[in-house]
């Protein structure tokens, strides 16, 4: 008779091929991989923020009006936001770089494509295909990044968000530089679609799927509780706060060059020096995502809407003085940036069951960026009504407002966690095909 004991002396299970491979990578090869997908999403970044900066020249040559001239600068989240549910849902069977890679190239060729516009409608809808191809590569990324350090998700997005800033710091004034040097409002848009190309290219060499594609079968027996449906409690209170911060933050992004131009009176580099350094605040997003990690959503959310509701009050009911509109844009960047995006991501991904992280990813693009698509509709409607100070009161602190009432109902038991027990393996070092 053969012992029992005799299983104890079988050999373990040796890893997959795939895993082996991604042994030998180790992480400083990890690392220098998922820092070239961040090179693609800034450029991402400096596309989104050089537009509205130029605004005011394309609305002089094509005679756009101010709500037409709104629409324009942030409707390309409109086809972020229809693309970013079913990207989350394709993500779960296709293979995570070749959409990052489209995604890319789709909006750099969309970018191009934009100086090219005979009028308004053609160039609404080469905004709007920038904007697929922004969600393809977004969700792509986010979902990349939580799978690959799952205990740190908040600091992983925060890492993303990053990338973001260098592109929203770099991109209006390397767009006004080219502006001046070109005396064309093209040119930047020119050399960005053409970066982009290459940031593409880069990945398509450079990052392989054993990287990207990890799946999430290990981490969910280690992640307990969470939603399996967007109807849930939490993930629907985070979804109608993240509609609310579209159309917040985007309101910001797409108009407010507008106000300092054309209500303050700021020279265009004035302006892009102070949309540049609520970029620049976005470089805390690490932080930002460590402080979300170590505190419940419920605090994280109201917390951090509430002081955007006063960096709001101080921007557009402030002085009109360079030094100050500079400052508060930076505190406002910090806060919006560094803290909602990150924390309605993260959160939004606590509040699902692990095994629907991607989909998670992807109501978070879809409810954002489809309200921030008619964000700067919105904003020029009430400038239009009222006055800029008004508009920007009631859309930014407004709704600020709102959003930290929203997160009060939140319910921390209901979000996924840690097992008790539960050891998650090195990612750098760890995959599963």
């Amino acid at each position: 008779m053969i012992s029992q004991n005799n299983s104890t002396a079988v050999p373990k299970e040796r890893p997959p091929a795939s895993a082996e491979r991604v042994q030998r990578l180790g992480s400083s090869g990890a690392m220098l991989m998922f820092l070239l997908i961040l090179l693609a999403y800034s450029v991402n970044a400096m596309d989104r923020m050089v537009f509205p900066v130029l605004l005011t020249e394309v609305r002089t040559e094509y005679g756009f009006g101010l709500p037409e001239a709104g629409l324009q600068s942030t409707l390309f989240a409109l086809g972020m936001g229809l693309t970013g549910i079913p990207a989350g849902m394709a993500l779960r069977r296709v293979n995570r770089k070749h959409v990052l890679i489209m995604g890319t190239v789709l909006f750099s060729i969309a970018t191009v494509l934009t100086v090219l516009s005979a009028g308004f409608w053609d160039m609404l809808l080469w905004r709007v295909l920038s904007g697929v191809g922004e969600a393809l590569q977004l969700v792509a990324i986010l979902t990349v990044a939580t799978h690959a350090f799952p205990r740190h998700r908040g600091i992983a997005i925060g890492s993303v968000n990053v990338a973001f800033a260098t592109g929203a710091l770099v991109g209006p004034n390397l767009g006004v530089f080219l502006h001046q040097e070109f005396d064309s409002w093209r040119a930047p848009m020119i050399a960005f679609g053409a970066i982009g190309i290459v940031a593409a290219l880069l990945v398509a060499v450079f990052v392989r799927s054993s990287f990207t594609e990890r799946r999430s079968v290990q981490e969910a027996t280690h992640y307990v509780g969470g939603a399996t449906s967007f109807f849930s409690r939490n993930p629907l209170i985070l979804a109608v706060i993240t509609v609310l911060f579209g159309l917040i933050d985007f309101g910001y992004i797409g108009m407010y060059a507008s106000f300092l131009i054309e209500h303050l009176h700021f020279k265009q580099a004035d302006a892009a020096l102070a949309v540049g350094l609520s970029g620049l605040a976005a470089f805390a997003s690490p932080l930002g995502g460590w402080l979300v990690d170590r505190l419940t959503p419920k605090i994280a959310i109201t917390s951090l809407s509430v002081a955007q509701a006063v960096c709001g009050a101080a921007l557009f009911a402030g002085p009109a003085t360079v030094a100050w509109q500079a400052v508060w844009s930076f505190l406002f960047g910090l806060v919006a940036s560094s803290g909602l995006y990150v924390g309605l991501v993260a959160s939004l991904v606590k509040s699902m069951n692990e095994s629907h992280s991607s989909r998670a990813s992807g109501l978070f693009t879809t409810c954002i960026y489809t309200a921030a698509g008619f964000a700067g509709l919105a904003f020029s409607l009430l400038v239009g009504n009222t006055d800029w100070s008004t508009a920007g009161l009631v859309q930014i602190t407004g709704l600020s407002v709102a959003s930290g009432l929203l997160a009060l109902a939140l319910r921390t038991a209901d979000f996924s966690r840690l097992a008790p027990s539960a050891t998650i393996p090195d990612p750098v070092t760890t995959t599963q095909e």
